[in-house]
């Protein structure tokens, strides 16, 4: 399952562009990755951080990871 982290700075654009994608995603307060968090769109997935400089192509490496 795909965590978002509701404080990150691209959580809106990030929700949305996986419920179009048809993407499950879960909403998490906090991750613990503040660096990151402010820095990058990101996912926490089977433990792991991912990460890319935008939504579209955080989206896309998801996809690809499928």
């Amino acid at each position: 399952m795909i965590k978002i982290c509701k404080s990150s700075d691209s959580y809106n654009e990030l929700s949305k562009a996986l419920k179009d994608n048809n993407i499950e995603f879960d909403h998490k307060k906090c991750l613990s990755k503040c660096g990151l968090c402010h820095k990058h769109p990101f996912i926490k997935k089977h433990g792991e951080f991912i990460s890319a400089d935008s939504v579209d192509k955080l989206i896309k490496k998801i996809k690809g990871d499928k």
